[in-house]
Order: C-alpha cells, then structure tokens, then sequence
C-alpha cells in the first residue's frame, strides 16, 4: 500500500517547493511592482509623512538591532527625542511607543510631530522601493516614507 501512496506523496512534496517561484510568477505577471526586501536597520529621514511631503524640522529615526524583541529604534520627531521598540517579520512591523521628550516647542512643528508620533505605533507593515526607501503603512491608509540620510562628503 506505501508504495502506491509514495508517488502521490513525491509530487505533493515537489509542488508545495514549487510555491515561492510560482508567487514570483504571479507577482511578475500581474503587472505590479516586485516587493522588494531590506532591513530597516540604520539611520533614515522623514521624506513624507502622509502624502505632505518632507516635515520640517528634520524627523530622524535610527533603527538598532538586537535579539529577539530587544530591537530599539530612538530619534527625533522634530523637537522632541523619542525610544520605541520595533520588531520586523517579512513585510510586518510592529513600533511599541517608549519615550518622548516634552520639549516646549512651536506651534506648526509641534502639530507635525504629534501626526508622526501617533502614526508611530499603528504602522503595521513595510515595503521597500527599488531606490531602497522604506513606506512604512497603517491598515488606516496613513503613511510615512524613509529615506537614508545622504553620506558624509569626503575631504
């Protein structure tokens, strides 16, 4: 009886393999833009927070590594400072608000700093541009683009 289950059990095993490169072609043959994969490890600026263009004063966040829930990511909104946790898997991300300075700031910066913190915790997922920007997104529509700070110019 094994042996005759054994061929249905080859070809079940060598299509569920087949299951990346079959995505990869649906992908290609949709039309849409490949997802493209990074790490949002490193420094990156604020270019647009929901479709308003780059906020001014600079917004920075700078993402750090570590075990297992352990990542941090800190930088400033603006005026103030502020620390979150942050974890990634695959296209999902998860920010855990910590702190934030309570600097007194002025009026049109601090309307913007407070968009950008609260869009902070209710991103959910990240996809990457072929130019390596990062589009951070909530399920509400809102969204922030990152882009990598320009290298330092050599003497």
């Amino acid at each position: 009886m094994l042996y005759r289950a054994l061929p249905i059990l080859m070809i079940v095993m060598l299509l569920a393999g087949c299951t990346k490169e079959r995505q990869q072609m649906r992908q290609a043959l949709s039309g849409k833009p490949p997802v493209i994969a990074g790490s949002l490890e490193g420094d990156w600026l604020v270019a647009d927070l929901n479709g308003g263009g780059a906020p001014g004063p600079p917004m920075r966040l700078k993402f750090d590594g570590g075990d297992h829930g352990t990542s941090r990511v800190s930088g400033s909104s603006g005026c103030n400072r502020f620390q979150a946790r942050w974890q990634q898997d695959g296209a999902k991300l998860a920010l855990t608000m910590g702190a934030v300075t309570m600097r007194a700031c002025e009026p049109g910066p601090t309307e913007i700093e407070g968009r950008f913190l609260a869009l902070l915790p209710a991103i959910t997922d990240v996809t990457y541009t072929q130019a390596g920007e990062a589009i951070l997104t909530a399920p509400d529509g809102r969204r922030m683009l990152l882009k990598r700070p320009p290298a330092p110019a050599q003497p």
